[in-house]
């Protein structure tokens, strides 16, 4: 029970608000780094352990999720899918910059945003110096949904113009297909299809466009 409530404690304090699928991923993360021999717990054991804490209050969410809180605690979690950009436009231009600098040995990020996050906050950048580990959850959700800073490639995230997410959007707005058909089959494009794809968009593009 005390990983459990270690784990709780640890992400009201990077202000992530402990979703059962969030503090499961805590729980195991402390066991290893203490070298702890403890069981996986799974999910459902997970919720049973928390049901029968006194300190603890459980609530179901939406997504058939559910919330392990502390009653009476004052949390300050930060919602990780709010469309809000709340961060100053500097930290937007350092991200640039760096994300941009990216060579492919540093470029590919975990495709989940807890796990992207956390490998950002590990590589120390100043930029991301003194923020939660809630906020660059969020900060990352954002540099993908609406700054077209970060992108998906075959799953993992990296930057935006490493990745597919921009050439299909480039596709798009060109409207050339980035799927071929044969007899009336839909095949996901190959790498290869969308470089092809690009080159023939910036080709067509106007100078004003490429700049």
């Amino acid at each position: 029970m005390k990983e459990v409530l270690d784990a709780v404690e640890s992400l009201y304090h990077d202000e992530l608000k402990p979703y059962g699928r969030i503090l499961r991923k805590r729980v195991s993360e402390l066991g290893q780094a203490s070298g702890s021999s403890a069981p996986d717990l799974g999910i459902k054991e997970l919720r049973s352990a928390c049901d029968s804490c006194p300190w603890l209050c459980v609530q179901d969410v939406e997504g058939a999720d559910w919330v392990a809180m502390f009653p009476n605690r004052t949390a300050n979690f930060v919602d990780v899918y709010s469309p809000y950009d709340i961060y100053p436009q500097e930290m937007w231009q350092r991200a640039a910059e760096y994300f941009g600098s990216l060579g492919d040995n540093s470029m590919i990020l975990p495709g989940g945003r807890y796990s992207c996050a956390q490998v950002l906050k590990s590589r120390h950048l100043p930029f991301l110096s003194d923020r939660s580990l809630g906020q660059v959850c969020h900060i990352v959700q954002l540099a993908i949904s609406q700054k077209k800073l970060l992108g998906y490639l075959n799953g993992a995230v990296v930057p935006y113009n490493r990745s597919q997410t921009m050439i299909k959007e480039k596709c798009a707005e060109r409207q050339r297909p980035c799927t071929s058909s044969t007899r009336g089959k839909s095949s996901v494009a190959t790498w290869d299809m969308m470089r092809a794809c690009l080159r023939r968009v910036i080709e067509n593009m106007s100078p004003s466009e490429q700049t």
